[in-house]
């Protein structure tokens, strides 16, 4: 059997959401029951993942391929 498996079921959401979006991600606070937080949102808006920091977020957009941009 081949690894490479053609269904992408092998992706988690969070790939598969950025993966249909633009390569653009924007970062943002965002206030959760544990404080603020960042969000790393998709190019429509799209909440993909929250983060405790704001570096964290821009890393893990970076890592995913996007280009991160903050919102104030």
């Amino acid at each position: 059997m081949d690894s490479y498996n053609n269904d992408n079921s092998y992706l988690t959401d969070l790939e598969s959401i950025m993966l249909d979006t633009s390569p653009i991600a924007y970062v943002r606070p965002v206030t959760t029951d544990q404080g603020t937080e960042y969000a790393v949102c998709s190019a429509d808006g799209t909440q993909l993942a929250t983060f405790a920091s704001k570096e964290a977020a821009w890393f893990a957009a970076k890592q995913h391929d996007l280009d991160p941009v903050h919102i104030h």
